[in-house]
């Protein structure tokens, strides 16, 4: 299957284009990114000279060189130009922006302060948080992949919810990320001398990816992101209020409501000590850890994931093998990084 990346100039789109150059089953033909056009690919990605690739980074709007799918790697805004052009030629778009996550037009105006230009698209996609929406995703033409902040928290709560263990009352989401969450633009906040050493929140209030996380819980939440001193990886601690039914979700009976929700899921990891982002670094997968805290009356859950893959990159190759009907696993097969 051919597949062109479309944004590679930045770090979500070179990801893209590491994962589909080792896919068993992809052909990379064409490469995209305003900020790279007439680069080599291998000057913009390190190591991938060795995946035999002799690929040129093109104008955003060049040719797709045949393509069969685009995988979109572009800041909110921009696909919804895009896409409508290639679903109409026939070509499978994975969107990694947050141009199509929500089917309520109204929602993405109100989190992302534009009114969206590809209404009749909206209801095409498929949302790609692949462990909850897999059987959705066989088959679709148009894949929107979740935030990465989202796709730690919603899937850290999804057995919770989906058990209708959970009350109405609010959730709060901290969430802390490395400095690649941020993008490759240059902002005073990213540079080394303000994250080094340093720990601090950001988009108090009014995060974006708040509005996915209540479209996904169908509950209230507040999240606070924060930002932390290390490249890459995402850590979420969730709070959340038991609802009358789950009382006995103690222990290890938590932890097997977990494990059965996940037993069919080669990417969810539950685990009965708190993650930390290094065990999932430089892989697709989601570690989880939920508790009950009798004293508070709360859930507590711990998930860890690698922003750049499972929260972004890796999860678009894997809702694509889903659409696929191939192995989920396929071409994700990273041994992650340690030390």
């Amino acid at each position: 299957m051919k597949i062109a990346v479309v944004g590679a100039s930045g770090y979500v789109g070179q990801v893209a284009c590491q994962l589909v150059l080792k896919h068993p089953r992809l052909e990379l033909v064409a490469v995209q990114g305003q900020g790279s056009a007439g680069e080599p690919l291998s000057e913009i990605l390190p190591g991938s000279a060795g995946l035999g690739t002799g690929l040129a980074v093109e104008a955003l709007g060049s040719d797709l060189h045949g393509a069969d799918a685009v995988v979109l790697g572009l800041p909110h805004g921009l696909s919804q130009d895009l896409a409508p052009k290639f679903v109409r030629d026939g070509v499978q778009v994975i969107d990694l922006g947050a141009d199509f996550r929500f089917r309520d037009p109204s929602q993405y105006e109100n989190w992302y302060g534009s009114s969206h230009r590809a209404i009749d698209l909206l209801q095409q996609s498929v949302y790609g948080l692949v462990e909850v929406r897999r059987a959705e995703l066989v088959g679709a033409r148009l894949i929107a992949v979740p935030g990465c902040y989202v796709t730690a928290a919603s899937l850290g709560l999804w057995p919770l919810v989906e058990g209708s263990y959970l009350s109405d009352d609010l959730v709060i989401v901290d969430g802390y990320s490395g400095v690649s969450g941020a993008g490759k633009g240059l902002r005073a906040s990213t540079h080394f001398v303000s994250v080094n050493e340093n720990l601090s929140a950001y988009g108090l209030l009014d995060h974006r990816h708040t509005g996915e996380m209540e479209m996904n819980l169908g509950k209230q939440v507040l999240f606070t992101p924060h930002l932390a001193p290390i490249t890459r990886g995402i850590l979420t601690t969730s709070y959340a209020v038991p609802g009358e039914r789950s009382d006995a979700l103690i222990g290890e009976g938590l932890l097997d409501l977990y494990r059965e929700a996940y037993s069919g899921s080669p990417f969810v990891r539950v685990v009965d000590r708190p993650p930390g982002t290094r065990e999932v670094l430089g892989t697709n997968f989601i570690a989880i850890h939920p508790v009950y805290d009798p004293r508070t009356n709360r859930y507590v859950v711990i998930s860890a994931i690698d922003n750049l893959l499972k929260g972004a990159a890796g999860q678009a190759i894997q809702a694509l093998n889903v659409s696929q009907g191939w192995p989920e696993e396929l071409g994700l097969d990273q041994l992650g990084v340690w030390p």
